[in-house]
């Protein structure tokens, strides 16, 4: 029996053990994964009882992603290059009795993308908004594909600047949110013109009708991508619909391959996920 659980503030509306309890039933292991809802003050503490407990891999979610990471370095957990790259993780395991740390959501992000999309990413220019541990997660690989332009945008310059020590490249710019929202032309238009995919990693669409960007830029722009999901359109993606943006989708497929990729590196198995996205009216019920 398997012991696995998820970790996050607030974390009631996760859909993880669901997706978990369908992957374990595909791969015919019995497993049990629980929510447990964990304040960033308490991590530390909830780690080491889940361990105590016989929890052998947890899912770390919002807002908790970096404390992990450097949770797991203060205790020199085995780290994996793309927790490392990130300086967050959202996996937590262990492997031949010693701990690591991983980070599957950037892997989880470019397999739920479209294969249209993806092989033809070098001649996207993208903006991402938001930079917490979701856009530091997706960020490396996204890079390695090469896109024609990767622009960041944030409320926070500071947040902005740990990113941009982080990641750098000739084709990463760096904006305000306020910038976006007013569609200043004249700072916008010289980093580029305009957006083909446009990905909101904030938390703003969940509950707000705030617009995070001007509608403007929806008009022009190839696919809409919230990494956030609920049961119908988000906030974020019905404005871009609105507005014209004929491809728009939500962050349901990228939690069920970040969650394949975490349960593969529990089992060693990896499950079917187009099983799940297909049927993903069943865990709106």
């Amino acid at each position: 029996m398997y012991k696995f659980a998820v970790i996050g503030y607030p974390i009631s509306h996760s859909k993880s053990p669901e997706i978990h309890q369908l992957f374990a039933k595909q791969t015919n292991l019995q497993v049990t994964y629980n929510k447990v809802q964990v304040s960033r003050e308490l991590l530390s503490n909830q780690i080491d009882d889940l361990i105590e407990l016989g929890y052998e891999g947890v899912n770390v979610t919002v807002p908790l992603k970096e404390d992990m990471f450097a949770l797991a370095l203060s205790r020199k957990y085995l780290i994996s290059k793309r927790a490392f790259e990130a300086k967050c993780a959202n996996t937590v395991g262990i492997k031949e009795g010693k701990f690591f740390i991983d980070n599957t959501d950037g892997i989880g992000f470019i397999k739920s993308m479209e294969k249209s999309i993806r092989n033809n990413i070098t001649k996207k220019n993208l903006l991402i908004i938001g930079a917490g541990g979701v856009t530091k997660g997706i960020l490396g690989p996204l890079i390695d594909l090469s896109p024609k332009s990767i622009t960041l945008a944030n409320r926070s310059f500071q947040r902005l600047s740990d990113i941009k020590n982080q990641f750098n490249g000739s084709n990463i710019s760096f904006v305000s949110l306020r910038e976006l929202k007013m569609k200043e032309k004249s700072r916008i238009e010289s980093l580029v013109q305009g957006f083909d995919i446009i990905v909101n990693a904030t938390s703003g669409s969940m509950d707000s009708d705030e617009d995070l960007i001007d509608p403007k830029f929806f008009e022009t722009s190839e696919v809409a991508i919230d990494l956030f999901y609920s049961k119908k359109l988000t906030t974020f993606l019905e404005k871009a619909s609105k507005a014209g943006c004929p491809k728009v989708f939500d962050g349901f497929s990228m939690l069920v391959e970040q969650a394949a990729e975490s349960f593969f590196l529990w089992t060693g198995l990896r499950p079917n996920t187009e099983e799940l996205k297909e049927n993903r009216e069943i865990f709106f019920k």
